[in-house]
């Protein structure tokens, strides 16, 4: 995972990194310029189990300058990442949805990404009414575009 502050700082407040990636986060950090005694013992960590990135961790964070945030906001962070994604590789958003879905889950079904957390109830839905499957896509890339201003 490169060293991206704002989505590492989402995913954190989120639980979506696990303990054997963060050597790879602490790799790129050092890459980027960022050091620290934390950074280093996080990024030669090998196979780190929860408790040993859960002791360097806070140490670490100070040191890459992270700091925790709402989860509501790093929902809201990683909606808009991964609708980006989608919008820029070309993937088929009706594959996509679902990620959404578990992101709101995630989050504790936080207001600000309900539209997306349930968008694959407002695809069958479209779809049940005679939508088209490129319709449906040309739709829901339109509600991304939206939500990733």
């Amino acid at each position: 995972m490169a060293f991206d502050r704002d989505q590492i700082e989402a995913k954190l407040a989120l639980n979506l990194i696990a303990s054997v990636d963060m050597p790879q986060i602490a790799l790129g950090a050092l890459e980027t310029g960022l050091d620290g005694k934390a950074i280093r013992r996080l990024a030669v960590l090998e196979h780190p189990t929860y408790f040993e990135v859960a002791e360097v961790l806070p140490r670490a964070m100070q040191e890459l300058g992270l700091t925790k945030i709402p989860i509501e906001e790093a929902a809201v962070r990683v909606a808009k990442q991964i609708a980006r994604e989608i919008l820029n590789s070309g993937d088929d958003p009706l594959r996509r949805i679902r990620d959404f879905e578990s992101l709101w889950v995630r989050s504790d079904y936080a207001d600000q990404i309900r539209s997306l957390g349930t968008l694959s109830d407002d695809v069958w839905i479209a779809q049940s009414t005679g939508r088209s499957d490129e319709e449906t896509r040309d739709w829901v890339k339109s509600i991304l575009k939206e939500f990733a201003k």
